[in-house]
């Protein structure tokens, strides 16, 4: 992965629909996270269009089976996953099937992948998409030379957020032209809550992944100090990942054992949102998490840090409140805000079932398949 391939101008947008074309879609694997659903959500809609899609992957994960229930063929590379760094086999194996479908875009999705595109259309003419989906605060300097590398070779670079878009042109000198953000969007319709997860009792929820970043620690020495003001409100925390073991001894340890459930990763995450007081989002860096978009779209107020693409997504005051990253009395005192007031807490949700509804997946679809239009039908390189 040395140099930068050469740029010539794209074409001009072209007007009305674009005819279908062959796409390649690939991410570090098709586990439960939001980037993973982003990419499936965009399979899926592609297929529907008409367009031939394939999504390649170094592992799959519980999202294959949407793919293989809609009849989009997957490619799984390795016997192993890759993430959070280089892999010359996943590269190679990209490559080998890159050279097989010869596609007309290749779209990358997450850090491992997007270094393994790289290598995947060094020396053929296939014009190469990366989405961002985070900021990247884990990256050390060797990983951040690898990013830009990527973005310097990307024929389109998509953020999804603008704080993702700032940091690719600032800190990593791409052109602002080869920049463009597109806010992620949700499919789902919005779902009528089950039973309540904790009947008779005011929850709040958080959904994702359980890692460092996803600030869900954060989450529980909030919920200790809203026990005491609020003691009949429960938590729920919708999700897995490597910090589950810590994140519940935590829990123990605070006393909250009886407060809080952990409830793994639930494919029903959509209802058990819907059947939330309120949504949290207490993380310490995010890019623009589709949950915050289902939760809008089925009229539950979101508490969320000032972070990364937060703030593109919830109206302060408006759909819902922001609070500073790691401060758990901030999110405390913002929670017991809403679980005191029920009727402010209707209002934000009800506003931001108003803005989920100007928000539609459709549209997004539409630009990224005239953006990939854009950048295949450029002269070769």
């Amino acid at each position: 992965m040395t140099g930068t391939r050469p740029r010539t101008p794209l074409p001009p947008r072209s007007a009305g629909p674009v005819p279908p074309l062959p796409v390649l879609l690939v991410i570090d694997s098709l586990d439960g996270g939001g980037a993973e659903r982003y990419v499936v959500d965009l399979a899926v809609a592609l297929q529907r269009r008409g367009w031939p899609v394939h999504v390649a992957c170094s592992v799959g994960g519980v999202r294959a089976g949407v793919l293989a229930d809609a009849g989009i063929p997957v490619t799984v590379l390795l016997d192993e996953l890759v993430e959070r760094r280089v892999s010359g086999r996943y590269g190679r194996a990209l490559s080998r099937l890159v050279a097989e479908l010869r596609p007309a875009v290749l779209h990358a999705h997450l850090f491992a992948s997007a270094a393994a595109a790289v290598h995947a259309v060094r020396g053929v003419h296939v014009p190469l998409v990366v989405t961002e989906h985070t900021e990247g605060p884990w990256r050390d300097r060797r990983a951040r030379a690898v990013s830009g590398l990527v973005y310097r070779h990307a024929d389109r670079v998509v953020a999804v957020s603008t704080a993702i878009r700032d940091l690719v042109v600032t800190e990593y000198g791409v052109a602002p032209d080869r920049v463009e953000v597109l806010l992620p969007t949700t499919t789902a319709t919005p779902t009528a809550g089950g039973p309540p997860p904790a009947p008779g009792r005011p929850v709040v929820g958080v959904v994702g992944r359980l890692v460092p970043e996803k600030g869900v620690d954060v989450l529980l020495r909030a919920a200790a100090l809203v026990s005491a003001v609020v003691p009949q409100a429960a938590f729920l925390v919708v999700g897995d990942g490597p910090l589950r073991p810590d994140l519940e001894h935590r829990a123990a340890v605070l006393g909250l054992a009886d407060t809080v459930t952990f409830t793994g990763y639930r494919s029903d995450a959509a209802r058990l949102l819907a059947g939330l007081d309120v949504l949290t989002v207490p993380s310490r860096s995010d890019g623009s998490p589709l949950v915050v978009c289902e939760a809008m779209a089925a009229g539950v107020p979101v508490v969320a840090s000032r972070v990364g693409g937060l703030p593109d997504l919830v109206e302060d005051g408006g759909s819902g409140l922001l609070v500073r990253p790691g401060e758990a009395e901030d999110l405390a005192r913002a929670l017991v805000s809403l679980l005191l007031d029920p009727e402010a807490a209707r209002r934000l949700g009800a506003r931001g079932r108003c803005l989920a509804a100007t928000r539609s997946h459709q549209r997004l679809v539409d630009r990224m398949t005239q953006l990939y239009a854009d950048v295949a039908r450029a002269p070769a390189r």
